[in-house]
């Protein structure tokens, strides 16, 4: 976004000041140089429009984050404190929840150990009181990097892990720094492969959500090769890692990448390289305050300068070091640490208590879903679980055509009520389409304050929602779940409930939720097999028309009805057909083209009959089809129509050659009275051999009473 776009940008906010997050995502986006700008001239519009209760202290907040990606984390402490107060003046707990959650990351960095885990307990208290457990999950995050700031790598990991087991309430952004802090625990405790695991879904998701994380990403990922032993395999991502890190002005990932790739240079004895790369980045750690991470500045430059011979300067290094070593032992031996080992506990007995109830509750429903191969049972089985467990307001649960771009909506109830939903693009700006892109759960309490992490144009959105005509009250949904049913990592719908009143939902509804949308998926893969299995049985994969022994028990129920209704008109028409030169076909043109034809042939049957008759595969390049209760002049215009749709229609190869297609048919009209079944097919079986000797592309049909037609 360039600076003349952000001036239209901020115009928007004189009629939504909610916008601002809009705003801010896009600013994130920005180069750090641009960005820097950007962010001053945005304050000074908001302050001179007297937008400073809302669109002002996320300007605040979000510029805080800019400068601690610099790795000036003095200045963004101070933008997260002014945030933070403007927050609290106005009482609006998100803005709180969110500068503490910063507070914690910043501090810790800092190695300000008591302040980040004070500001921690007291976010997670707040969170949890208004049950805002996406800030509750980022503030454990928080506190999680925390632990790994001191080197605490299981704690850190315990922490992930819990964080990782709570029902999902966080963007793909935060699903990335999951990812790699998993990795980084990985790698510390000696699980390289499994690091390799969680870093390579990490890259994945960076490179297409979350685009200016990729060179921290790298930087990792280039670290845990070099665990490995790889070098020359780490050291091309260090290079990747630092240049995109120098393009973007990313300095606290280009200090990261420098301080690991020295580590490489040092075990490889290249120590001026050490020196030379330390030293590039040792000033702006100093200034940024980053004990642990001047720790190994220090303790590297002290191995460097020893490796080169320079002991004076060793040793000063190493003094350097082994001083704040005795700040880091003081730190991880705080009794704030004490208290923060006893919150993660009793965080993960609460997480342990949720699921394990939940669980309980839920055994019964998954096994009476998981038992049941019929999609619309399915669905009913899932809304009346939902209703009783969570009773929404609205419950809806779509199918995800991947092919068209759509969502079918298989179920929708609006208070008790059975209505139909029209299909949705998931092109159109909706929280359905952004779940279905992001693969991701969404908890919404109020959509007026929140739908800007979801998408831009919420007046559209809400007149769409207004003008809907199933919606039985006036009103529309203020509180939203969205759940992604996801099978064999294939997204195969999404389940919803919502209601009209704001801050309806919380975490236990959302891990309802979750579990129904796991057993859904197994109950409508399970329901999909099943349908296969059964359509397999009756119908010819190829043709999609009925197998032989479908097709034979289907004209044996007809030839039976008709014997029994004793209809005057009683007859069966038998027709055998048989597709004229089709080794010829599978010669010239190969076996995959001659499958097309017989696709193409048994197309064009279909469409000349009607609803009572029947037709299928015989076997090979041979059909045939029941005709009941008509004359022989009817079943003869049934087959001439065959044979001519078949000889006009045009065919042609993948490589564009046309395929002459024609077919020979052979027929029997006989009275279901006088004659077997297997009599009628013998003699149709006969017509067409005189069709075939009589050039092809011929209509034969007996008939006892009036001879043969032709």
């Amino acid at each position: 976004m360039s600076l003349e776009e952000l001036y239209k940008e901020l115009d928007k906010l004189k009629d939504d000041e909610n916008y601002i997050h809009n705003i801010c995502n896009k600013l994130k986006e920005m180069e750090s140089n641009i960005a820097i700008v950007a962010y001053e001239s945005a304050i000074k519009f908001v302050r001179e429009n007297n937008m400073s209760t809302c669109a002002y202290p996320w300007l605040l907040y979000h510029q805080g984050w800019l400068y601690y990606n610099l790795a000036d984390f003095n200045t963004s402490i101070i933008l997260f404190e002014d945030a933070y107060h403007i927050f609290k003046e106005n009482n609006n707990i998100d803005g709180q929840l969110a500068t503490i959650g910063a507070f914690v990351s910043g501090y810790s960095v800092q190695q300000k150990t008591s302040k980040a885990i004070e500001h921690g307990m007291e976010g997670i208290a707040l969170a949890e009181k208004v049950g805002n457990y996406e800030r509750t999950t980022q503030i454990k995050m928080n506190l999680a990097a925390l632990y790994m700031e001191i080197d605490n790598y299981e704690k850190a990991k315990e922490l992930l892990d819990q964080i990782v087991n709570t029902p999902r309430v966080y963007n793909m952004s935060f699903k990335v720094v999951c990812y790699i802090n998993q990795a980084e625990c990985c790698n510390h405790l000696g699980d390289s492969d499994q690091a390799i695991v969680y870093i390579t879904k990490a890259l994945e998701l960076a490179e297409e959500y979350s685009p200016k994380m990729v060179p921290n990403v790298l930087k990792e990922m280039a670290h845990i090769y070099a665990t490995k032993g790889c070098y020359d395999t780490a050291e091309e991502y260090f290079v990747k890692s630092v240049e995109m890190a120098k393009a973007r002005g990313e300095q606290l990932f280009l200090q990261d990448a420098l301080s690991y790739w020295a580590e490489l240079d040092l075990v490889q004895g290249r120590f001026k390289e050490t020196i030379d790369k330390l030293q590039q980045v040792e000033e702006g750690i100093e200034k940024a305050d980053s004990i642990r991470n001047l720790n190994k500045v220090y303790l590297n430059m002290s191995k460097g300068f020893k490796g080169l011979g320079d002991y004076e300067e060793a040793y000063a290094y190493l003094e350097k070091h082994m001083e704040l070593e005795k700040q880091m032992q003081s730190i991880r031996s705080a009794e704030s640490m004490e208290m923060l080992n006893r919150k993660v506990e009793e965080e993960e007995g609460k997480l342990y208590k949720l699921l394990y109830n939940q669980t309980e509750a839920l055994n019964g429903v998954g096994q009476n879903i998981l038992s049941n191969l019929d999609k619309e049972s399915i669905f009913n089985i899932v809304a009346k679980e939902i209703q009783n467990l969570i009773q929404a307001d609205i419950v809806q649960i779509g199918i995800y055509n991947e092919a068209e771009g759509i969502l079918n909506y298989e179920l929708a109830i609006e208070k008790g009520q059975r209505v139909i939903e029209e299909p949705m693009s998931i092109l159109q700006d909706s929280f359905w389409a952004y779940c279905v892109k992001h693969r991701q759960e969404i908890v919404v309490k109020d959509i007026e304050k929140e739908y800007s992490s979801y998408f831009e144009n919420f007046k559209e959105y809400l007149e769409k929602l207004r003008l809907k005509k199933e919606y039985v009250t006036e009103t529309v949904p203020y509180s939203l779940i969205f759940v992604p049913i996801i099978m064999n990592d294939k997204i195969l719908g999404i389940l919803s409930t919502q209601a009209y009143n704001r801050n309806f939902f919380n975490l236990k509804d959302l891990s309802t939720l979750k579990t129904l949308s796991n057993y859904l998926g197994i109950g409508l893969e399970n329901a999909r097999l099943y349908k296969e299995v059964e359509y397999a049985s009756k119908y010819d994969v190829l043709t999609k028309v009925f197998n032989r022994k479908e097709l034979f028990q289907e004209t044996i129920n007809i030839y039976e009805q008709l014997r029994e209704s004793k209809s005057p008109i009683g007859t069966l028409c038998i027709l055998m057909i048989d597709a004229d030169n089709f080794k010829r076909i599978n010669d010239f043109y190969g076996h995959q083209e001659g499958d097309r034809v017989l696709e193409h042939v048994a197309d064009l049957i279909q469409a000349s009959l009607g609803e009572k008759d029947r037709v299928g595969r015989y076997g090979g390049e041979e059909f045939m089809v029941a005709i009941p209760g008509e004359t022989l002049e009817q079943c003869n215009q049934k087959a001439e129509s065959i044979r001519k749709g078949v000889e006009n229609a045009v065919l042609k190869s993948s490589q564009g050659i046309p395929i002459p297609v024609t077919v020979s048919i052979g027929g029997a009209n006989l009275n279901t009275n006088k004659y077997t079944l297997e009599q009628m097919i013998n003699y149709a079986d006969k017509e067409l051999f005189k069709a075939k000797n009589a050039g092809k592309n011929k209509v034969f049909i007996h008939n006892q009473e009036e001879g043969t037609c032709d």
